[in-house]
C-alpha cells in the first residue's frame, strides 16, 4: 500500500488525547470482555471441545473491524492490503524460519522433543487457532488497529534506514505486553497473579512485530513471524534448549528486518525530514 501521509497524526494536542484516552478504554473494555468470556459456560465449553479460547480472538478480530468501518478507515490503513505483498511473505519467512525450526532442532538435539498432546483434534484446532485467531487476529487488532490508530496521536518522527516509525510503535508494543501480562489476572475468578516475564518478552516482541508492519506497509509479514513464534510452545513441551533456539530466533529476526529496512522497495523514496508531533 501506498505509505500513510508522514503528517498523519492529528493537528491538535486536545484531539490527540482525546484519541489517546479513546484507545485505552477501548483497550480497557477487551480485557474486560476477555475476562467475563473465561469465566463462562461457553468459555469451559469451547476448550473442553477446541481446546483454546477462540471466542476471546473473534472478539478481537470484531473491534478491528468494526473500528474501521465505524471511523471509516480504508482496509489498507489497518495492514489489510496485497501491496508488495511477496515482500511481506519473504521478510516474514526470513524473519520466522529459524524462530519456528531452531527450538525444535535443539529439543532434537538434546532428546527433549514432546508433544503437548497426541490427539489429532488438538494439532488441527491448535494449527487452526494459532494461524487464524492468533496469529491473524492478534496482528489484526494490535498491528493493524492499534498501531495505526495510535500512529495519529503520536507522529513518525523517527526512521531505521529506510523505514519511518513514531510512539505509536512503542504504545502497540506496550499494550500487546499488557494484554499478555494480564494473562493469569481475573478477579471473576479470584486470580490476582501478573506474569511480568511475559511482560517483557510480548513487549519485546511486539516492538519487532510493529517494525515489520511499518516496514512492509501490511500484516503479511508480521502475522508469519506471530505464527513462527508460537509453533513450539503450542505445539510441544517447552525445554530450555527450545528456549535458547527462540531466543537467537527473534535475534535473527531482528537482523533479517533491520536489513531488509535499508534495501529499495517499491515505495522506494528516503524519508524525509523527522516532522515534530
Amino acid at each position: 500500500m501506498p505509505r500513510l501521509p508522514d503528517d498523519s497524526a492529528l493537528a491538535s494536542a486536545p484531539r490527540r488525547i482525546a484519541h489517546a484516552v479513546a484507545l485505552l478504554i477501548v483497550f480497557a473494555a477487551i480485557v474486560a470482555c476477555v475476562k467475563w468470556i473465561d469465566v463462562s459456560s461457553f468459555a469451559r465449553w469451547q476448550t473442553e471441545l477446541l481446546y483454546w479460547n477462540y471466542a476471546a480472538h473473534v472478539l478481537m478480530i470484531a473491534v478491528a473491524v468494526g473500528a474501521a468501518i465505524t471511523l471509516k478507515r480504508s482496509w489498507a490503513e489497518y495492514g489489510l492490503t496485497g501491496h508488495e505483498w511477496k515482500r511481506g511473505v519473504l521478510i516474514g519467512l526470513c524473519s520466522g524460519a529459524t524462530l519456528a525450526l531452531l527450538p525444535l532442532v535443539l529439543e532434537a538435539v538434546f532428546d527433549q522433543l514432546a508433544l503437548q498432546s497426541r490427539l489429532a483434534g488438538y494439532w488441527i484446532s491448535t494449527v487452526v487457532f494459532q494461524v487464524l485467531f492468533v496469529g491473524f487476529g492478534e496482528e489484526l487488532l494490535f498491528r493493524g488497529f492499534f498501531q495505526a490508530e495510535w500512529n495519529r496521536v503520536f507522529a513518525r518522527r523517527f526512521h531505521i534506514g529506510r523505514v519511518r516509525f513514531g510512539f505509536g510503535l512503542l504504545a502497540t508494543a506496550l499494550l500487546f505486553g499488557v494484554a499478555h501480562w494480564l494473562n493469569p489476572f481475573n478477579p471473576l475468578r479470584d486470580r490476582f497473579a501478573l506474569d511480568w516475564s511475559a511482560l517483557i518478552f510480548t513487549t519485546s516482541a511486539g516492538l519487532i512485530l510493529g517494525f515489520s508492519r511499518e516496514l512492509t506497509g501490511s500484516l503479511v509479514a508480521a502475522v508469519l513471524i506471530h505464527v513462527a513464534a508460537d509453533v513450539y510452545p503450542a505445539l510441544f513441551l517447552k525445554g530450555t534448549p527450545g528456549g535458547i533456539g527462540m531466543a537467537v530466533g527473534w535475534g535473527v529476526a531482528v537482523a533479517v528486518l533491520i536489513f531488509a529496512a535499508h534495501l529499495p522497495s517499491a515505495d522506494d523514496a528516503a524519508p524525509p525530514e523527522p516532522q515534530g508531533d
